[in-house]
């Protein structure tokens, strides 16, 4: 494997602190298991997901304003949860059976991680210039401000 400067590759950190720790190990987990999989000969199907508006995920009402405060930043996509799964369907269809794919085992990769990369499904994450980390609480004022700006003014105007 080539070291990430000869690859081509770059880092997208699309942890945020606010999934917490046992959520960001749980995926470096995932990830780990995959490598080892398709070092030992099996085909991966581990596809990147896109943000996207699930029950649970947008229950918590601070994901749910980051998430409409995205469109602040014009490479970021939230995804419905029914073209999430269409896509991630789709993709796990073409690692099973499409003999191309960075899945299969017989074809070389020249970092593991493009395991991850190859087939993402992002949602603009790897497009933008900041990590997701670092744009929740721009994402979430501007949520708040668009829908209580007009119940604000109109109260003190």
């Amino acid at each position: 494997a080539k070291p990430v400067e000869e690859s081509g590759l770059y880092l997208s950190d699309g942890i945020t602190v606010n999934q917490g720790p046992n959520y960001a190990l749980a995926k470096r987990m995932q990830h780990w298991r995959a490598v080892l999989a398709r070092d030992a000969g099996h085909v991966v199907s581990s596809n990147v997901a896109p943000s996207t508006s699930t029950a649970s995920v947008t229950s918590n009402t601070l994901f749910a304003m980051a998430y409409r405060g995205f469109k602040l930043f014009s490479a970021l996509e939230v995804m419905r949860p029914e073209t999430s799964s269409s896509g991630m369907l789709a993709l796990l269809i073409n690692d099973l059976r499409n003999p191309e794919s960075a899945s299969n085992p017989k074809n070389k990769l020249d970092n593991p991680m493009q395991l991850f990369a190859a087939n993402a499904f992002h949602g603009g994450t790897f497009r933008t210039q900041y990590k997701v980390g670092t744009i929740g609480v721009t994402c979430v004022l501007y949520a708040y401000l668009a829908a209580y700006w007009p119940v604000a003014a109109g109260v003190t105007g």
